[in-house]
């Protein structure tokens, strides 16, 4: 998903000068009226927004407005911000990552880190949780991925969260699947993934909420931290070197951020999403 779903702007119920942080739908749908992102000023209500301190740079808040509200792989994004909030409420969190990503993610809060590609992971996870693991957040949510996360969920009525759907039949009687979906908290229907979802208001509501704690709490008490970022430069431009370095392998535990005032017009960036970008044939 690009980062330009995200933006900066200074209206609404705000004083002028302030730096705020939010998030709109990226993509354009003329049957819900949405516009899109991808442009240096876009219009959100003011209630879906929240302050920022000015010892943050943009590059850096620009993370956290979707994975936040969004929050198994420790290392993903909206993972690291799970830990984080997890670790704010007195939880005693255990993730996985590469074991190369242990470390920082034990300085954003983790308890217990294990190597996703260990093959005893399971095993270890329900040792840690003393085989009573009762709640789970699987930020990954293909098939391979939940399947080991319902291995680990053995307590009785456990609550699993995925953002991606499971096949139903495949969840253990135990547990109890809640898929998050972003998108509904802007309180608007929606089309998305061959499926149509109603508008819920409550979960507009939750988003509003939500951001004010971000604002008030979260971010001035030092219990919310940005993902680690690398700014490519070109605007969109510069999209390609980014799929590029995702390709090979070189994108972990960051995300990766571009600035749209920097993308030169005279290039054609329409179609950079589906051109082949490697040898491979692969198509983006």
């Amino acid at each position: 998903m690009f980062l330009s779903c995200l933006l900066f702007f200074f209206l609404g119920n705000y004083k002028k000068g302030e730096r705020v942080a939010g998030c709109v739908h990226g993509g354009l749908d003329h049957e819900f009226g949405i516009r899109g992102a991808f442009s240096e000023y876009v219009v959100q209500e003011a209630s879906l927004v929240f302050r920022y301190p000015s010892t943050m740079s943009p590059e850096a808040v620009v993370t956290l407005p979707l994975v936040s509200i969004t929050a198994a792989l420790g290392s993903t994004s909206v993972g690291q911000c799970a830990i984080q909030l997890a670790k704010s409420i007195g939880c005693f969190v255990i993730t996985t990552a590469s074991s190369a990503r242990h470390d920082y993610l034990k300085g954003l809060g983790a308890d217990v880190c294990f190597d996703y590609k260990d093959p005893y992971v399971v095993s270890k996870i329900r040792q840690a949780a003393k085989d009573h693991l009762a709640y789970a957040f699987d930020c990954i949510s293909e098939k391979e991925a939940t399947r080991q996360v319902c291995a680990a969920l053995t307590a009785s009525n456990s609550q699993l969260c995925t953002v991606l759907p499971f096949i139903a039949s495949e969840i253990p009687p135990h547990i109890k699947e809640h898929r998050v979906l972003m998108y509904t908290m802007f309180g608007n229907e929606r089309n998305l993934f061959g499926k149509h979802y109603k508008a819920k208001s409550e979960d507009k509501k939750f988003a509003e909420k939500f951001y004010k704690l971000v604002s008030n709490v979260l971010l001035p008490e030092g219990l919310l931290k940005p993902n680690r970022v690398t700014k490519i430069p070109g605007g969109l431009n510069g999209v390609e070197e980014g799929f590029k370095r995702m390709m090979e392998n070189k994108v972990a535990a960051e995300k990766l951020v571009y600035t749209i005032a920097e993308t030169n017009s005279q290039n054609d960036c329409r179609w950079i999403c589906c051109r082949k970008i490697c040898s491979k044939g692969a198509s983006y």
